[in-house]
C-alpha cells in the first residue's frame, strides 16, 4: 500500500464517524422523546380512523338549537342511508359510565374525576339536527381514543378505534339515497365555527 492512498482512507473513516455520530444523534433524540413521537403517531391514528368512516364529513358545524342558541357539532357524516354525528370526547384514563347516571368517573393516576354525562348533550344535538332535517336517520356516537379504558365497560353509543362498524367504514359505503343527498345538501349549507366571537353564544 502506497503512501498515496493514506488520505483517502483518512477520508472513509471521516466520512464513516460522521455518518455514525448522525445515526447515533438521531437515535438517541427519537428515545429521549419517544413519548412525544408515540403521542403524535397514535394521534395520527385517530385522526385516519375518523377520517375513515363515510362518504363525507363536515366537522366543527353551528346548528341551532332552537332556543335562540346553537351548537358546535363535532363531526356530521354522511352514510348511504342515515346521517351520523360523532363527538370526540378526549378523556385519558379509567373511565366509568352508564346510559342515564348523571355524571361519568374520570381516573387519573389514581385520581378521579366528575364530568357530565356526555350522552345528554348528545341527544340534545340529536333533537336539534332532526329538527333541521326531519324524515331523516341520524344516529349519534360519542367517540373515545386509545387513551380511554372501559373496566365495566360503556354504553352502546360509545365508539372507540376498536369497535367502529364496517359497515360505517367508507370502503363498505355504497352510494347514498336520494334522501340523504338532499338532507346533506342541506347540512352543507350550515357555518363553520372558526373560533370568532360568534363562539359566545356556542354551546357545546
Amino acid at each position: 500500500m502506497t503512501s498515496d492512498n493514506f488520505p483517502i482512507q483518512e477520508w472513509m473513516t471521516n466520512q464513516n464517524w460522521i455518518i455514525f455520530s448522525a445515526l447515533f444523534i438521531s437515535v438517541l433524540i427519537f428515545l429521549l422523546n419517544w413519548k412525544a413521537v408515540r403521542v403524535l403517531w397514535l394521534q395520527w391514528g385517530t385522526r385516519r380512523c375518523l377520517n375513515q368512516i363515510g362518504i363525507k364529513q363536515r366537522r366543527n358545524v353551528i346548528c341551532a338549537d332552537g332556543l335562540d342558541g346553537e351548537f358546535i357539532l363535532d363531526r356530521l357524516v354522511m352514510l348511504p342511508n342515515a346521517i351520523l354525528l360523532i363527538n370526540f370526547k378526549r378523556y385519558p384514563g379509567n373511565i366509568y359510565c352508564a346510559d342515564r347516571i348523571s355524571e361519568w368517573t374520570q381516573v387519573v393516576e389514581q385520581k378521579s374525576f366528575k364530568f357530565a354525562n356526555p350522552l345528554f348533550d348528545l341527544e340534545n344535538h340529536l333533537t336539534a339536527i332532526r329538527h333541521q332535517i326531519p324524515n331523516i336517520p341520524i344516529y349519534g356516537y360519542l367517540f373515545f381514543d386509545h387513551t380511554a379504558q372501559f373496566p365495566k365497560g360503556h354504553p352502546e353509543a360509545v365508539l372507540r378505534p376498536d369497535n367502529i362498524p364496517s359497515e360505517f367504514l367508507s370502503m363498505n359505503c355504497s352510494e347514498p339515497d336520494q334522501a340523504i343527498l338532499s338532507a346533506w345538501e342541506f347540512l352543507s349549507e350550515l357555518p363553520i365555527n372558526n373560533g370568532s366571537s360568534r363562539q359566545q353564544r356556542l354551546k357545546t
